[in-house]
Formats: C-alpha cells, structure tokens, sequence
C-alpha cells in the first residue's frame, strides 16, 4: 500500500504562484526594514564625516589682525 503524501494529507496543496509571491513580497518587507534602519545611520555617519571635514577648514582660517599705527 502506498504511503498518501504529506500535501494530500492536508487537503489542498498551495499554489507555487502564491508561494513565490510569498515570498517575494516578505523578502521586499526584510530589505525595506533594514534600508529603514541603516539609512538615517548611514545619513549621521556622512555628517560627521563632512562635519569633521569642514572643521579643520574652518579653524585654519586666520583671524584678522588689527593694523597697528
């Protein structure tokens, strides 16, 4: 006697189209997440570089002296 197969057991087997779109739309969910949680670091990390890159600029600049007489 043949052994009934685990999809047959359970009434309906699930159409590969709906497991694909599945999976495609939680795999859009995983990545939207993580673009949500690493852009406004990537965002702070890119003003602090700039910011640590103007500063020098800024520092360096020499203050006017007053002309003696």
């Amino acid at each position: 006697m043949p052994v009934p197969h685990a999809s047959s057991a359970q009434g309906r087997q699930e159409s590969k189209l709906l497991v694909v779109a599945t999976s495609a739309l939680q795999l859009a969910f995983v990545v939207l997440v993580w673009l949500l949680a690493i852009v406004p670091v990537a965002l702070m990390a890119l003003g602090a570089a700039v910011f640590q890159a103007m500063k020098p600029a800024v520092v360096k600049t020499p203050a006017a002296s007053p002309i003696k007489t």
